[in-house]
């Protein structure tokens, strides 16, 4: 839990010199370089004239926190100029210090007790500051939350697949979502998928050695509206891509579970921050595999809502699993609004590469509240067109109402969007493919649970 003070304590304050600002002769002009004046009790990092945008102070942010020289008490309103507000600093150093001392998965570290831990504090001691403390202060507990539900869900994301299979991840968040009474979590298993003929999920998991499940988080912020928001999320536990295998290029494929985590957690936010509004998660979660029983390329499946896919490429499993949650989320939680997020196609990637997620839109209106809410989270979204042209190729198949994938169709991005929204039963839409953002490095970023927290809220 981050906090901050409005007068100096014990530990040397660090304050921010903007490359071409007045400031004292004794301080190292090198970008994001640290003055201690230990006189003074008091320590400067020079920012160059490159750091113009929200997007590169974070890089200064987490040069100071990873560079754990010090307990610094960190003078916040220092680092306020003409392109950063009070709020994102607020925002910037909240979010980031949170994100790098997040205790994530780890099979063996353990954490020594006796080793001295650097803290880092904040201040702010301006005047004008300290009339708006109330509000900071809401900020920063707001923005806890925030960060410990990234962090969830960035913990789910790294840990190694073998461990997060379907049943453990439902099981787990079961027991801890069913802390908070404000919580109500339904877990699907296969008899109830049977039941509810969600069979593309079934289909997807049928060489899997773990069975499918469908975890429900609902929140009931406004029992008098009907009004209500729901998250889908992909849950691929582990894509080898089935027969349409990936073949060596299976690196990193654990994160394809990344965008269930991602709604679920931002479900629980809304939750632990009392939002009064109407949301929910759902979360499809399984594994693509191979064995003697998977589902073969050119099978037909009869979808939840009815309508008959044939499986052209095993490998285009995200849509199947989402196709059935989204009819789902329309029919069984009568949503108003579904917005799903999915680790989904290489052609995103290809699209916007590894800075923004792509964003597809039925309705323009939905589309600025979510743009708005991106904008607020300091989140990169772009909007990517829906258009009938690139629904063509979804509908070539010769023996059933729609295809899974198409080689006839570059954008496959596109196409895919206009298939899953087939199955939304006409309820405004968004759709969120994340596979360029939502991991690097063998690390997962929580991508997007901040966005849809203010969403939530904002809808």
């Amino acid at each position: 839990m981050i906090t901050y003070q409005t007068k100096r304590n014990n530990e040397m304050v660090l304050k921010a010199v903007y490359e071409g600002s007045q400031h004292p002769v004794e301080i190292g002009e090198r970008s994001n370089y640290i003055t201690e004046l230990f006189k003074s009790n008091e320590a400067y990092i020079f920012i160059s004239k490159e750091v113009k945008t929200y997007t590169s102070f974070l890089k200064v942010v987490d040069s100071i926190v990873l560079a754990k020289r010090r307990n610094y008490q960190i003078d916040l309103d220092s680092f306020v100029n003409d392109f950063l507000t009070l709020e994102d600093v607020v925002r910037a150093f909240v979010l980031r210090i949170a994100y790098h001392e997040a205790k994530l998965y780890h099979a063996t570290k353990k954490i020594d007790k006796d080793e001295e831990k650097i803290e880092l504090s904040l201040l702010i001691s301006s005047a004008e500051s300290i009339k708006v403390k109330t509000k900071i202060s809401t900020l920063i507990e707001r923005l806890n939350v925030i960060a410990t539900a990234i962090n969830g869900a960035r913990n789910w994301q790294i840990t190694p697949p073998n461990i997060a299979t379907s049943t453990k991840i439902a099981e787990e968040i079961e027991a801890e979502f069913s802390k908070n009474p404000d919580l109500k979590v339904t877990v699907l298993k296969k008899k109830d998928l049977q039941k509810l003929n969600m069979n593309l999920v079934l289909a997807v998991n049928a060489a899997s050695a773990d069975e499918a499940r469908v975890v429900v988080v609902e929140y009931k912020g406004n029992p008098d509206s009907k009004e209500k928001t729901v998250y889908v999320g992909k849950g691929i536990c582990f894509d080898t891509g089935g027969y349409n295998t990936k073949g060596y290029h299976m690196e990193d494929m654990k994160f394809d579970m990344s965008g269930s985590v991602i709604c679920a957690y931002a479900v629980k936010a809304l939750a632990e921050l009392k939002v009064a509004k109407n949301a929910a998660a759902v979360m499809l979660l399984t594994d693509n595999k191979v064995d003697a029983n998977g589902t073969v390329p050119e099978s037909v499946i009869i979808s939840m809502s009815g309508k008959s896919v044939e499986i052209t490429d095993t490998d285009a499993e995200g849509r199947l699993v989402l196709a059935d949650g989204l009819y789902y989320a329309a029919t069984e939680l009568k949503a108003t609004t579904i917005v799903d997020v999915a680790t989904l196609t290489g052609a995103m990637t290809r699209a916007l590469g590894k800075t923004y997620s792509g964003i597809y839109a039925t309705s323009d209106e939905k589309w600025t509240k979510f743009e708005s809410s991106a904008k607020i989270a300091h989140e990169k979204v772009w909007r990517m067109p829906m258009h009938e042209a690139f629904h063509k190729p979804n509908k070539s198949s010769k023996v059933a109402d729609l295809n899974n994938y198409s080689t006839s169709e570059l954008s496959d991005c596109n196409t895919a969007a206009m298939f899953l929204k087939e199955f939304t039963n006409n309820v405004d839409y968004i759709h969120c493919d994340i596979a360029g953002t939502a991991d690097g490095k063998g690390m997962g970023y929580g991508v997007l649970v901040s966005t849809l927290v203010e969403f939530g809220e904002l809808i």
